[in-house]
């Protein structure tokens, strides 16, 4: 909502004023309320939508990490021939998530900062999740989980605390965190995350991507008969699913038309979140190496447009399951540029905007 709007209506309204802030970027103000007792939360949104008519209002719905503990082989690099040159590139990359483990042996000397978003009265999650999805982007490249871009600047943003239903990031958090990344100039957002449609946290997302980065996200685990998993389901956000060694579907991927690519995510070795590795499953550790990819591509080609990336990486991308888009695989594997085999086809947009 503009930060000039008052808020003595909702109050009296009786309307509880859980955390608050004041965007200076985009001049807005963000709260999360607490609803006043005997209200549902669609009528206290028709209320509030009434009592301040110019904000965007919305539940402030949770979003939850995508992976699953697995057993499986450990070839991914190479499933997307990265090697050589890609991993000595030193991009900003941006990444929302658990917390990371920084004390970890893969990021020693790496140029890894974390800033955490304000959790109120509400405990951190773990750092599980996001240690393994941040040693997929920098881990040492001598560790026992090397990083697919090692030389790179990784912002990591915590946003997550424990809920009811496991770990977990709201809208209001979540919205922090895009924010903070806008600010740090990062190139790529990772999104290894999934949850419901949130007005809110789309037009802030938007307001990234107008600003020239690209948002990467997980398709989601529910399954081939999910619904739409967002941030990965919005137009201006590149969606990633699954696929094995054998470039087969992960079972629990949901599928779509907003699906854009596959990478490597069923049996991924990465870090364990206190020291070494393990062997993890979900769509959350397939986005990785499509961040990867289009963060190289972006120092690569700086003068190049988002979109223009996009069509190339699209037409570099190895084709999977039925010819041309699908909703299973979108436009194919992800694939390092150098493997780029596209001759003068036609290319097609991801961004829909």
């Amino acid at each position: 909502m503009p930060a000039s709007l008052p808020l003595d209506g909702i109050e009296a309204a009786g309307y509880r004023i859980l955390s608050q802030r004041i965007s200076t970027r985009f001049g807005q103000r963000f709260l999360r309320l607490g609803l006043p007792r005997a209200r549902t939360v669609a009528q206290a949104r028709d209320e509030l939508q009434r009592l301040l008519p110019d904000a965007v209002i919305d539940r402030n719905t949770l979003y939850q990490p995508d992976d699953f503990l697995c057993d499986g082989s450990c070839d991914s690099h190479e499933m997307i021939g990265w090697s050589g040159w890609p991993s000595a590139l030193a991009p900003r990359i941006g990444m929302i998530d658990t917390g990371v483990n920084v004390d970890h042996d893969a990021f020693a000397g790496r140029n890894l900062t974390v800033h955490q978003v304000e959790l109120a009265d509400r405990s951190a999650a773990g750092r599980r999740h996001g240690t393994a999805i941040a040693a997929l982007l920098v881990g040492r490249a001598d560790s026992r989980t090397p990083g697919l871009m090692p030389m790179a600047e990784l912002i990591a943003v915590e946003a997550f605390h424990q809920s009811a239903v496991g770990e977990a990031a709201d809208a209001y958090s979540l919205a922090e965190s895009v924010e903070i990344l806008i600010d740090a100039g990062v190139s790529v957002i990772n999104m290894s995350f999934s949850g419901p449609n949130n007005a809110v946290l789309r037009d802030l997302t938007r307001e990234a991507h107008d600003l020239g980065i690209l948002l990467v996200a997980a398709a989601g685990n529910g399954g081939p008969g999910a619904k739409p998993a967002f941030p990965a389901a919005w137009a201006h956000v590149v969606a990633v699913t699954a696929v094995d060694s054998r470039e087969r579907i992960y079972r629990q991927a949901n599928q779509g038309p907003y699906i854009a690519f596959a990478a490597p995510g069923v049996g991924v070795w990465t870090a364990a979140s206190i020291s070494g590795g393990r062997l993890k499953s979900g769509t959350s550790y397939a986005v990785p190496f499509v961040t990867a990819v289009l963060a190289a591509e972006r120092v690569r080609r700086p003068a190049e447009s988002r979109q223009e990336t996009l069509d190339r990486m699209i037409g570099c991308a190895r084709d999977l399951g039925e010819a041309g888009f699908d909703p299973i695989y979108g436009h194919g594997l992800i694939m390092q540029a150098d493997q780029c085999v596209a001759g003068d086809e036609q290319l097609f947009s991801v961004s829909g905007e």
